[in-house]
């Protein structure tokens, strides 16, 4: 790594000190690993005392390859932040991703520069299945500053980040639409999961639905709630309808689909026809709908319809 430092810092570093240490002159991270906060996008490295601090959108890091030789590139600022610490004494995981609860001796930030973001897949060992992705981060041309000094880097490298493929199960094919009866809630399982609707009851009005004109609703975290959750065990009709939950299985994941946006995405969409005179059938249909967990995001279905499936109602 080369890195410049003014002629007036070096002089500065020669001659003074700082309550009897030296001005740190260079960031020294290289035995390092990556680690990511579990409920932010930061990722940082220790070393001792010491954290480099890398904060960006977790969307710079897609489950997709780089092309050789052009990595992705970001630039620092904004919502992209690189920061330097150096604390009191050795500090830990909670004190990068939540309050510092020992004292902060100094703090640089950078200013300028882009991370550069090359993609490569990890596969399992039978050298075919991608079950993950590796990120290496380098900066290039940043400043580390403090308002009375400066260091400047044509060229950091931070380390790699590892991003895993989220599968979800959402094979739900030979599954029956439910419901309870007396609330909105229409519900699909299968084994220890299960895709949940819980949805304005209009879109299932008893009245046949014109061809290629079905009822739509977009998809919010109010009146049109679309959940996929994975519990500890194995699921049954009357977990769901039970007055009171059962204590088991428990939740274990729950991602939660995004709002969704008008001719675009996130969409519900119902086709009724009549079986006879007083049954109802009603197909549903998610299109290009996107589940979130934390900061993670889970896109389904790839083709974007997803056939929920049928649900029948009675006058």
């Amino acid at each position: 790594m080369k890195y410049f430092l003014t002629i007036f810092i070096s002089v500065l570093l020669l001659t003074s000190c700082d309550d009897g240490d030296l001005i740190t002159e260079n960031f020294v991270f290289e035995n390092a690993t990556v680690q990511k906060c579990s409920d932010s996008n930061v990722l940082y490295k220790i070393n001792d005392v010491e954290a480099l601090i890398f904060n960006t959108p977790e969307t710079n890091f897609p489950n997709t390859e780089t092309v050789v030789g052009t990595p992705r590139v970001v630039s620092i600022g904004g919502a992209t932040s690189l920061t330097y610490r150096k604390f009191a004494t050795a500090t830990s995981t909670s004190n990068i991703c939540d309050t510092p609860t020992i004292p902060v001796l100094e703090e640089w930030t950078v200013t300028g520069g882009t991370a550069e973001i090359t993609t490569t897949k990890i596969f399992d060992t039978n050298g075919t299945t991608v079950v993950a992705y590796n990120h290496n981060i380098i900066f290039k041309n940043i400043t580390f500053v403090t308002p009375d000094k400066q260091i400047v880097y044509d060229s950091y490298t931070f380390g790699s980040y590892r991003t895993e493929i989220v599968n979800l199960n959402f094979d739900y094919s030979l599954d029956t639409t439910q419901n309870c009866g007396g609330n909105n809630l229409i519900f699909k399982y299968h084994n220890n999961n299960a895709l949940l609707l819980d949805v304005d009851p209009l879109l299932f009005t008893n009245a046949v639905t014109p061809i290629g004109s079905p009822r739509t609703a977009l998809i919010n975290t109010t009146t049109n709630k679309v959940v996929y959750r994975v519990y500890s065990g194995s699921l049954n009709t009357n977990f769901f309808c039970a007055a009171i939950t059962p204590s088991t299985p428990t939740l274990t994941e729950e991602w939660i689909a995004e709002d969704g946006v008008a001719a675009t995405s996130g969409i519900i969409s119902v086709e009724t026809v009549a079986i006879d005179a007083t049954h109802f059938k009603h197909t549903i249909t998610l299109y290009k709908t996107t589940f979130k967990k934390g900061i993670l995001t889970y896109i389904y279905p790839t083709n974007d319809n997803f056939v929920f499936g049928e649900y029948v109602t009675t006058l």
